[in-house]
């Protein structure tokens, strides 16, 4: 199965050297069955496909495994260091390294599964926070034609190797090759791109990774890709996520760890290249200042009763025996399309009509609709108006025609704009105590689409009465706020909005590195933090930047190293501030108003014009209302007025005749009118909500990097 690969030359190769040339395959299967009792052969490789990296040590079965891409684990790693060829006698000088304990160790390079032999002069990779992984090899070119295309496009893995550890330092993909005809160089460049791995993880594992609130990133339909959606949630949390030598993903803390995974002292480090880099006081970042506006419908739910007796009768027999004079009750359709026809909706009718017919005190009634005639009996009274007799004709014998009492509820729905405004200041008051206010000022907003809830959808077009929804309000409203339809939107923004805040005052704050050249440091990581104790400087750095470079001519190799730390020196702290927690929102407030109304009876005096609507309403608003009041204060209309505005009637108006009856003019039913009031603007428009002001005051810590300047004396 394994062909004339060099996974079969590499493991043959071993046999021969480690169980004798005679039972060089034989023995290599009796490893594997005694490992997993198994009689099959060819089972190493299917184990090296389906095991998982996980290396402790540094000791693996990369050297074979990585030539066919499978991925080893702490399972295999025994056998492999019983199996894996020793290192080619091409060793570097173990004085230069750190960590392989003072052996010397051969860098190992393969490209497409075949390794390059005494073809390269010197080899760098390098590997910095938040970018792609790169490799640059010089490899010497032999005379004659040139293959351009030899290593394009081909995994490359790079190797550190002892007869004790064997180490990955790099993998990837090669780029197009470079040719320098002047050195016969080949220059290889290779990458192992960031934005790609990223592309291979879950959602799920990206849902995990800092806050994330659509209102301030969007939709997370909208993310053409995953890489987008992971640098927004980065910017959320002091972390880096960056991918180390074997191509395994790591959320690492901006905060050096209190102990640390390196030392380098005065013997490790080359003092001629160290270098100390400070933050610019003009990039620094210590208060931020937030505008946060959560923006939603309110749902209103309005009702209000009207109630109308008719002359206040408190009995049927008071009807009847007065019914000739001051005329019938109102009829029940006229009471029900003067309510309908204020654009309110009715219900909850309660009604009473016309006495029933019977006997009432001996006087033998029935209720009809009636048309009334009068007969003139020639005799006029002192005031030389016309006595008749009134003759009622009945049309039909229906009591519930007339409405002597009427009740009925009204309701209105409509929604509300709601814009709550939130100030939120961030801030380090240590650093404004030395470095001034540096701040910036940001704005965000979370909108709730209303379109998208079905119950505000159809909000306010009613067809018929419907019973309130929503909770009740203080002025007798029932409202319901459409603030969910993202869900958890307003603490997620909340949160995003103070955590961006926080991330950028923090990045600013660490914009400080020390640059140093070191012993090669094989294990090295972006994960690491590494104390450096000399007596230039003495503080725990994190690893944000580093290169190995090798030079194959020297038998040198060393180690570049970009440790970031924070400055804060006014703070005590060491650590981050917790999360902050949403503030508590602010209850809305409710416009008073009148949700009850009783209907009056009015009688127009006999002479006076009555005006269906005044032409000059819009022009004299102020008159218009004091004639309203006067007009509404009576419930006889007419007493020493000229004109009657009907539009301003709110109930029976009846109106007299010219007749008169027992003494008294006729009067006789004109009109039912409900005057249904208007929404106050202030529940209309815009309601402009100043939400609880917050000023959070955060820790930037403070990592002492003691640094000093040593003079020489002349």
């Amino acid at each position: 199965m394994l062909g004339l690969s060099p996974l079969n030359t590499f493991l043959l190769a071993t046999a021969d050297n480690e169980q004798g040339a005679e039972y060089a395959g034989t023995e290599l299967l009796k490893i594997c069955c005694s490992v997993h009792s198994r009689q099959q052969t060819g089972e190493l490789l299917a184990i090296s496909r389906s095991v998982y990296r996980k290396v402790d040590t540094g000791g693996d079965l990369l050297s074979i495994a990585r030539i066919v891409n499978p991925v080893a684990d702490a399972e295999i790693l025994q056998l492999s260091q019983h199996v894996l060829n020793r290192a080619p006698n091409r060793f570097m000088r173990a004085n230069f390294a750190k960590g392989f304990d003072g052996e010397k160790y051969a860098i190992r390079i393969f490209i497409a599964g075949i390794e390059l032999c005494n073809a390269v002069r010197s080899c760098e990779v390098h590997f910095t926070e938040k970018e792609s992984a790169t490799a640059n090899l010089y490899l010497l070119e032999p005379c004659g034609q040139l293959d351009l295309y030899r290593y394009y496009n081909q995994p490359i893995v790079i190797f550190a190797q002892t007869d004790k550890y064997l180490y990955q330092v790099f993998s990837g993909v090669v780029d197009m090759p470079k040719i320098d005809y002047s050195e016969r160089l080949r220059n290889i460049t290779a990458t192992h791109d960031r934005s790609k791995s990223v592309e291979k993880m879950s959602l799920d594992t990206i849902h995990h990774i800092g806050y994330w609130s659509e209102s301030v990133f969007g939709e997370e339909k909208n993310y053409e890709t995953k890489n987008a959606q992971l640098t927004d949630r980065l910017s959320t949390i002091p972390v880096s996520f960056d991918y180390d030598a074997k191509g395994q993903g790591h959320l690492t803390s901006w905060l050096p760890k209190t102990k640390e995974d390196w030392h380098l002292g005065g013997c490790d480090i080359y003092l001629e290249n160290m270098s100390l880099e400070l933050s610019s006081a003009v990039s620094l970042v210590n208060r931020v200042e937030i505008e946060l506006h959560h923006q939603y419908d309110r749902l209103i739910h309005r009702e209000i009763t009207f109630s109308y007796r008719y002359l206040n009768f408190m009995s049927d027999y008071d009807y009847i025996v007065r019914v000739a004079a001051e005329s019938p009750a109102p009829k029940l359709a006229d009471v029900v399309s003067a309510a309908n026809g204020g654009g309110w909706i009715t219900g909850k009718w309660a009604t009473k009509g016309a006495p029933p017919p019977g006997y009432y005190n001996g006087i033998l009634w029935r209720a009809a609709d009636y048309h009334y005639s009068y007969q003139p009996t020639g005799e006029k009274d002192k005031d030389g108006n016309n006595i008749v007799n009134i003759v009622q004709t009945a049309d039909s014998k229906d009591s519930e025609l007339y409405a002597l009492s009427a009740s009925w509820h009204a309701i209105k729905r409509w929604k509300q704009a709601v814009d709550e405004k939130y100030s939120i200041v961030v801030l380090n008051q240590p650093s404004i105590s030395i470095h001034g206010e540096k701040k910036e000022k940001v704005t965000y907003g979370i909108k709730h689409d209303s379109n998208e809830d079905k119950t505000a959808k159809n909000w306010g077009n009613e067809k018929h009465y419907k019973l309130p929804m929503g909770v009740l309000q203080p002025n007798g409203d029932y409202a319901t706020n459409v603030d969910k339809v993202i869900p958890n939107g307003f603490a997620n923004g909340y949160q995003v909005a103070v955590q961006i805040a926080y991330t950028r005052m923090l990045e600013s704050h660490r914009q400080n590195s020390i640059n140093l050249d070191c012993k090669f440091l094989p294990f090295i990581s972006l994960t690491d933090t590494v104390h450096i104790q000399t007596n230039r400087f003495n503080a725990n750095v994190k690893v944000a930047a580093y290169s190995h470079s090798w030079d194959f001519r020297s038998k040198r190799g060393k180690t570049t190293l970009t440790g970031k730390f924070f400055m804060n020196p006014a703070s005590n702290s060491k650590e981050f501030s917790p999360v902050c927690q949403p503030v508590n929102r602010p209850v809305l407030p409710s416009e008073p108003y009148q949700n009850k109304f009783i209907l009056k009876d009015y009688a127009i005096a006999y002479g006076v014009e009555i005006i269906e609507q005044d032409p000059d309403e819009d022009k004299n608003e102020d008159e218009d209302e004091d004639k309203e009041d006067k007009q509404d204060g009576s419930s006889w209309a007419g007493v020493g007025q000229s004109k009657f505005r009907l539009d301003k009637a709110n109930g029976y108006v009846r109106k007299e005749t010219g007749y008169t009856f027992n003494g008294k003019r006729v009067l006789r039913g004109l009109a039912f009118r409900v005057e249904v009031p208007s929404v106050e603007e202030k529940s209309t428009d815009t309601l402009d909500v100043n939400g609880v002001s917050q000023i959070i005051n955060v820790d930037i810590p403070h990592n002492e990097p003691y640094a000093h300047l040593t003079c020489l004396k002349g």
